[in-house]
């Protein structure tokens, strides 16, 4: 099997390439030699996944955020390839839920002893992929405004989150949507919806506690429009999953398709790349990649 490192240059504060040195070597001194590529524009590391991948089954570790590892996603979608998850981005939710491990030694080690499972990921307006957490409104404006905050050196992935939350606060605003969520409909204005494949995002944010990406289903968060008093209540709670029994919040553990239009433009977040769209197509796709789980058991 083929290895390679696909590297975000600019993700662990602009370290990602002395990074991606470390995890070639390591693997080097376990006899495993492995390529590294540099992300040079965005699309890249899919379009260099996608090549490989369709040639030749792949062990690809993905070193960067959630960005990084959505285009990875992307580019083996369809094949037997399989990533291994190394955090090196702000918030680096994802790899939050399937490594027990956060050091890149102890992954890369652990992961010389460990296979692939599969799991879901959403298929987005008939041509994107989503692995994490979708979402939308006042919450993607955070997603965004996080850059601001991004080279900030003394704050961590949890710390820009919460001041790119109270940046946001003052341009916050509700949003026009009529959504289908399988076959129930709602209409009206919303201050934020998340749709989640996994459980973390925003820096270990938890919008819907129950959703897993191994049980052919999503979860969705929805959240009616709220002043800006009735923010500052419900965002710690948000934060701290305990947002259930607001009464402004509806939640759905069992969605396959969500579909979403609006006659404004709304802030969406794919796995933390932040766009501006009127209309949403999202279904899920059970057993679509395979992803690497660490484990502590396993032996290093």
């Amino acid at each position: 099997m083929r290895h390679e490192i696909m590297v975000n240059p600019v993700s662990g504060k602009k370290r990602g390439s002395m990074y991606a040195k470390r995890v070639k070597n390591l693997l080097h001194r376990h006899g495993i030699e492995a390529n590294i590529f540099e992300s040079e524009y965005a699309g890249h590391l899919r379009e260099h996944a996608h090549d490989i991948s369709f040639q030749e089954k792949t062990r690809f570790y993905s070193l960067g955020g959630d960005g990084t590892l959505n285009e990875i996603v992307s580019g083996i979608y369809g094949t037997d390839s399989e990533i291994v998850v190394l955090p090196c981005g702000t918030g680096n939710d994802f790899a939050r839920y399937y490594n027990e491990y956060e050091s890149l030694r102890s992954i890369v080690l652990t992961s010389l002893h460990s296979t692939s499972s599969k799991i879901d990921i959403m298929k987005l307006n008939n041509d994107r992929y989503c692995i994490n957490i979708l979402n939308g409104g006042f919450d993607a404006l955070i997603a965004e405004n996080m850059n601001k905050f991004r080279w900030v050196p003394f704050l961590s992935g949890t710390g820009k989150y919460n001041a790119a939350i109270f940046y946001t606060l003052v341009l916050g605003k509700g949003y026009p949507l009529e959504i289908k969520v399988d076959d129930k409909k709602f209409k009206g204005k919303y201050t934020l919806f998340a749709i989640s494949n996994a459980r973390y995002y925003g820096g270990g944010v938890v919008p819907c506690k129950n959703a897993t990406p191994d049980d052919g289903i999503l979860s969705i968060c929805l959240v009616k429009n709220t002043s800006i008093f009735e923010k500052v209540i419900l965002l710690p709670k948000y934060k701290a999953s305990k947002h259930e029994n607001i009464s402004k919040v509806y939640i759905n553990d069992e969605v396959k398709k969500i579909n979403i239009h609006s006659n404004v433009d709304f802030p969406l977040s794919i796995d933390g790349e932040v766009s501006m769209v009127k209309d949403l197509k999202c279904e899920i796709i059970p057993e679509a990649i395979n992803i690497v789980k660490i484990k502590k058991e396993t032996k290093i």
